[in-house]
């Protein structure tokens, strides 16, 4: 995809040729801006008598997905930023170990209908295997995970709910990525690894799953089913091939949270910094729990409108659909789309603390009784966007010496520009200040994802 406003990191890949029709319309920018089979006829869950769905013993996912990536490629040792606590070693092996895997040589950039998709869909449908139910549960084995559509194959993961068994939360991130397709390749290195983009955002949904599954205390009230989707590189296909066939109703669908591009950093001043989209979808009750998941983070968690999200990953589907969602996201680094994208950029500590901060949204969206209420029509942007947008200028603003010469004093500007609408006001923020906010916000985005391929884990 392109760089497109702060979160329009996704990866709905412009570099692939792409036959659907345009984004959707619901997160299509202003003019001020520049850019399976049949489901059972039963839900999953809704009688673990009717369905024989049972959760399955869990796992340690660390333990056992480090003992499934063994022969995995080598990467250097990460350096944590100095900004973000340690962390668990146990939890951050894992992550590091479902990444790896994914981000291997061996698996050549899991471009979907390739040999790479298959082995990387047998290794997730393992780790499924660990802690969920199969989303087709009269189906035997591996492919009880597994949905193919015309182009690739989603793969799902059912934890089955109590009380409330008959709503669900949707956890997802799609592991397709671009094969060889990106910057960056050739014969040096011809392999676009993907790390952060998905890797990441799969260990982190895995992560959640097992988090959920194993509850002490009697499991989620509702069902939660982790979703991994193929194609989303190609326009978003797995997930919009989902909405058109859904397993369980989206009427019952209480909320989606979405994770594209994780435990990365786009400059290093922002090392401590990410971003969550969306939250203004599910009404009030969305946002305050969000803004309790996140404030409790080591992390500044940079909220932001769903136009912020530019309609460039899964969660756009979702939120057409009528579904309330939350997107998780870096934005757009320097290592996006190129070669450079290997499992040695990653920020393992970093990336734990976006999974501490989701696993809380997750767990409270599964046992709530303050569901989301979808709420469409929301504006373009808040003048709270421009009070955070510039707020994270102020805090990069150092790293700007990065970038051109003529994007630096562009960039210095835009935070001149953005303070005094800041100071002007809520009342003073009108259609001139939000095409300012988005065309600015757009432009430094591309000055960020510009230059050497660096995960700033050091200094």
């Amino acid at each position: 995809m392109t760089a497109a406003l702060l979160a329009g990191t996704a990866c709905s890949s412009d570099s692939k040729t792409v036959s659907t029709s345009a984004p959707p319309a619901a997160s299509t920018a202003p003019a001020a801006t520049a850019e399976p089979t049949a489901p059972p006829s039963t839900s999953p869950a809704s009688s673990a008598a009717e369905t024989t769905i049972e959760v399955a013993p869990t796992t340690d996912v660390a333990t056992t997905v480090a003992d499934t990536t063994a022969a995995t490629d080598s990467t250097s040792a990460v350096t944590a930023p100095s900004t973000t606590p340690p962390g668990d070693d146990e939890a951050i092996a894992g992550y590091r170990a479902v990444v790896e895997k994914l981000a291997s040589d061996d698996l050549a950039g899991r471009d979907n209908q390739t040999p790479g998709s298959l082995a990387a869909q047998d290794f997730l449908v393992a780790q499924l295997q660990q802690f969920a139910d199969p989303i087709l549960p009269d189906v035997t084995g591996p492919d009880g995970y597994k949905i193919p559509f015309d182009v690739g194959t989603n793969l799902f993961g059912v934890i089955p709910g109590s009380d409330l068994a008959d709503q669900y939360v949707i956890i997802g991130a799609h592991y397709d990525h671009l094969g060889s397709d990106c910057t960056g390749s050739g014969p040096a290195d011809s392999i676009c690894n993907g790390a952060t983009d998905n890797a990441t955002g799969v260990a982190a949904a895995l992560a959640i799953g097992q988090a959920i599954a194993g509850q002490e205390e009697g499991g989620p009230r509702r069902t939660v089913i982790i979703a991994l989707w193929d194609a989303e590189e190609d326009g978003l296909l797995g997930s919009a091939a989902y909405l058109a066939n859904p397993v369980v109703p989206l009427a019952d669908t209480v909320a989606y949270i979405n994770f594209d591009i994780q435990g990365t950093n786009i400059s290093p001043a922002l090392r401590n910094t990410t971003v969550v989209v969306g939250a203004e979808t599910g009404g009030a009750n969305l946002v305050a729990e969000t803004k309790a998941a996140t404030a409790a983070s080591s992390l500044n968690t940079v909220a932001l409108s769903l136009l912020f999200g530019q309609g460039r990953s899964d969660h756009a589907n979702f939120v057409n659909a009528g579904i309330p969602s939350v997107f998780f996201t870096d934005a757009t680094p320097p290592c996006y789309h190129t070669v450079g994208d290997d499992a040695s950029i990653v920020d393992y500590p970093k990336l734990e603390q976006q999974v501490n901060t989701a696993r809380t949204l997750a767990e409270t969206l599964a046992d709530t009784d303050d569901v989301p209420t979808f709420t469409p029509g929301a504006p373009p942007a808040t003048y709270e966007d421009a009070v955070a947008i510039h707020d994270l200028l102020v805090t990069a603003q150092p790293d700007f010496s990065r970038f051109s010469d003529a994007d630096r004093a562009a960039a210095d500007a835009f935070v001149t520009t953005m303070g005094g609408i800041v100071d002007a006001g809520a009342a003073a923020f009108d259609s001139a200040a939000v095409g300012t906010l988005l065309n600015g916000t757009l432009a430094i985005v591309q000055s960020w994802a510009t230059g050497t391929c660096d995960g700033f884990l050091n200094g």
